[in-house]
């Protein structure tokens, strides 16, 4: 399947006609260059609304010269672009590398759109996969990135990743043949940031031995996905049968759950409410917690906090007013 193709398939897949508003997101790499093109050719056969999104990290020397080429390749193409300035925090726990993902991510959220288009491809697939796996993720974060993530209940705008079967050498290919310039972040070959090194020495080594090993890789990420799917329709089952009214939940329904159910619908209602799932560990002890206290519990779960009174219990805001407080032993 040719780019221009799998492009074309994704769109039809996500039900992009007329009046739909797509915002390409435009790093002005060689797979946002190319998704900007496709999309751009495409425009008057599907009818959308197309603009794109650049994010200035002020991480590079280079960072400006990066934004002329977005704002020339825009021009060019009569696409309005949106140039997001950031302040990225050199103190996040994570470390630089997540910090600057999650200030990216931050401000693409606020474009308008209905469909936020990024450039991932199958070899970016398999590497989100290997990565998420060495650091423990469940099957929710093993699954990765799909190619079409419709607006969730938070509100915010649909996940288009058209080229995410298509492999980097296949991109840059349809690049040269057509004649499209592109920048390279020198970054990107820092072995110091994880999800460098892993594509530039691990995975190599490992197609030493299994040499279609990303293309396997974005595979499994398609069978963990279909899993995560089965359990979020368990999830939704779940909070149905234990629901309590005003949107809580039983707290004795919850509790007959087996374990690994009720923490399944515990992250399912985090992920609901637009917040990274709880740790492991932290989500164990919540549910000990639950099970062993009568009185009162508010227990933080990272981005959300798990309440309990009165037979009641529900997630709320990390961020929600009131005492914070859990039982100790």
């Amino acid at each position: 399947m040719t780019v221009r193709d799998a492009v074309a398939t994704a769109l039809t897949a996500a039900g992009v006609g007329p009046g739909v508003r797509l915002c390409c997101a435009l790093s002005g790499g060689v797979d946002s260059v190319v998704l900007l093109d496709t999309l751009a050719v495409l425009r008057a056969r599907f009818e959308f609304d197309l603009q794109a999104a650049h994010v200035h990290h002020g991480l590079s020397p280079e960072a400006d010269a990066w934004q002329a080429f977005c704002e020339d390749e825009c021009h060019r193409r009569d696409v309005a672009l949106h140039v997001f300035r950031l302040d990225v925090a050199r103190d996040f726990p994570q470390g630089l590398e997540a910090s600057a993902r999650a200030a990216r991510h931050a401000a693409l959220a606020q474009v308008d759109c209905d469909w936020l288009v990024l450039g991932h491809q199958r070899d970016d697939q398999a590497e989100t996969v290997l990565f998420r796996l060495l650091r423990g993720a469940g099957v929710r974060g093993a699954a990765s990135m799909g190619a079409v993530e419709p607006s969730g209940v938070s509100g915010r705008a649909g996940r288009l990743r058209p080229l995410l079967e298509t492999g980097r050498a296949e991109i840059v290919a349809h690049a040269r043949a057509r004649g499209l310039a592109w920048v390279t972040d020198a970054s990107n070959a820092n072995l110091a940031f994880a999800r460098n090194d892993l594509r530039h020495r691990i995975l190599p080594a490992i197609e030493e031995r299994f040499p279609a090993a990303r293309v396997t890789l974005a595979r499994a990420a398609k069978h963990f996905r279909e899993a995560s799917g089965l359990l979020d329709e368990l999830a939704a089952a779940d909070a149905t049968s234990c629901a309590g009214g005003d949107g809580a939940l039983e707290r004795g329904a919850l509790l007959g759950l087996s374990p690994a159910r009720l923490a399944n619908l515990l992250r399912w209602e985090a992920w609901r409410q637009g917040a990274y799932a709880p740790t492991a560990v932290r989500l164990a002890e919540a549910v000990r917690q639950l099970r062993d206290s009568k009185r009162p519990l508010r227990f933080p779960l990272g981005d959300v906090v798990l309440c309990s009174r009165r037979g009641r219990v529900w997630l709320e805001s990390g961020n929600a007013s009131g005492q914070v407080f859990e039982h100790r032993e």
